[in-house]
């Protein structure tokens, strides 16, 4: 009996051995790692408070996230939100990692500031309530920049309306993507102002583009007087099918 416990336990040392051998071993057939994580990310104020800043995770072959918010907080969500305790510059540290624990990161400084920082809702269309914008239809062809959906604007019915809040005395750059049919004269009467006091910063038909099956970038600067508290965007149909997509506002510094 001893010398079968004896044989057993030689067995098992043996293979354990063996074991912890050939772990450390690449596998018969295994792939090396060709696409290791990549952490990179952008962030922006909430419309709705100055001190609620919103994270847009943009790593690529990565799952596993860690942020530290340079403030004492962190976090393991994929598209987190933080709010500060008030203004200042924040290092914020974000650490991709991948299934084969692989990890990069990358630091970017938040500049948290007691400033509005206007914009559009639904700018990309892909809104489940489309009275956010008015009265349009979906469109996916030609393909959009947002490689999603566009707004058509196909008859006198149909226009684009949205009124935000902006700060007074400030320049903006107010810009969109569009593309129309050949026949007609304007892609869309485009209005821009200042509701509430009546100024008209703005005032234009939209010119027609030359390709038909191509979106093209068209931007106007707005300087909005001290009085400025709001900005209206209008577009209306005029006489020819076009669509729009990806309405931006930026300051512009």
């Amino acid at each position: 009996m001893k010398s079968f416990l004896k044989y057993i336990g030689l067995a098992g040392a043996l293979s354990a051995a063996l074991f912890a051998c050939t772990e450390e071993l690449p596998g018969v057939g295994s792939i090396e790692d060709l696409t290791p994580p990549s952490a990179d990310f952008t962030y922006k104020s909430s419309t709705e408070s100055f001190k609620e800043i919103l994270f847009t995770n943009n790593s690529i072959s990565a799952g596993i996230f860690e942020w530290d918010f340079g403030d004492g907080s962190t976090s393991d969500e994929r598209n987190p939100t933080h709010i500060y305790s008030g203004e200042g510059s924040f290092t914020v540290k974000l650490v991709a990692r991948d299934g084969n624990n692989l990890t990069s990161d990358t630091t970017i400084t938040v500049e948290v500031v007691d400033e509005l920082v206007p914009e559009f809702q639904c700018k990309s269309f892909e809104c489940s309530d489309r009275s956010v914008w008015g009265s349009f239809s979906g469109s996916g062809s030609p393909t959009p920049p947002d490689e999603s959906t566009g707004a058509k604007l196909g008859n006198s019915s149909q226009y684009l309306d949205q009124t935000i809040a902006v700060t007074g005395g400030v320049t903006y750059n107010v810009s969109f993507h569009y593309v129309s049919k050949n026949s007609g004269t304007s892609a869309g009467a485009l209005l821009l102002e200042d509701p509430d006091n009546g100024i008209k910063f703005v005032d234009e038909n939209i010119p027609m583009t030359d390709n038909s099956s191509e979106y093209v970038y068209i931007s106007y600067i707005v300087e909005t007087t001290n009085n400025t508290s709001q900005l209206r965007f209008s577009l209306n149909y005029v006489d020819t099918e076009a669509r729009f997509d990806l309405v931006e506002i930026k300051k512009v510094e």
